[in-house]
């Protein structure tokens, strides 16, 4: 394995490129669509992301191992915000703009995957669900605008008639009751 000597200049680069990194999805917020803000988690209080885990909620495979505890929450918002500083994934609290509640988070991930597939993962409350189509078609166009994904997908913990009809109201296709993948060469 070859060595790399670590000088002055070879720490600088290192910084540099970090600092664009930091820089690049830092101007991916706050993300708007017509009736919701997607700001980073640490724009919310902690208490009422603690909220959101303890009610009924929508959520995908990656993002159901929810916290039991605030202080849990708490570590949990800070290790979303280090994947997002090290541009592993892109992590909103999702806000209703009308009257400031909380209604869920939503992530990108997949940066990289060498087949170009995006993850989207998302918890939502269960009560305004169809509010989550607005928030996945702003994330699908967002995903499609400013990253060379070729595919998103979403897998889901359980099968839930109501996410299947909002993730194919957004051109996602079925591949199993879990499933489900956007060829984004042919989305509108």
């Amino acid at each position: 394995m070859p060595q790399i000597e670590v000088n002055q200049n070879t720490l600088c680069k290192l910084f540099h490129e970090r600092m664009l990194i930091m820089d690049s999805f830092e101007k991916f917020h706050p993300v708007l669509t017509a009736h919701y803000t997607l700001d980073w988690l640490t724009q919310t209080q902690v208490k009422r992301v603690d909220d959101l885990f303890n009610q009924p909620n929508f959520t995908t495979v990656s993002a159901e191992k929810l916290p039991n505890q605030i202080f849990d929450t708490v570590k949990d918002i800070n290790h979303v915000m280090q994947r997002v500083m090290n541009a592993t994934e892109l992590t909103w609290g999702i806000t209703d703009s009308n009257d400031g509640s909380f209604k869920g988070i939503i992530t990108i991930s997949g940066f990289n995957r060498d087949d170009k597939t995006g993850i989207i993962d998302f918890t939502f409350v269960k009560n305004e669900a169809r509010g989550l189509s607005e928030v996945i078609k702003r994330v699908v166009e967002f995903a499609k605008d400013h990253f060379d994904f070729t595919k998103l997908e979403v897998n889901l913990n359980a099968p839930a008639t109501v996410i299947s009809s909002i993730l194919k109201e957004n051109s996602f296709e079925t591949l199993d009751r879990h499933r489900f993948e956007l060829d984004l060469s042919t989305a509108n």
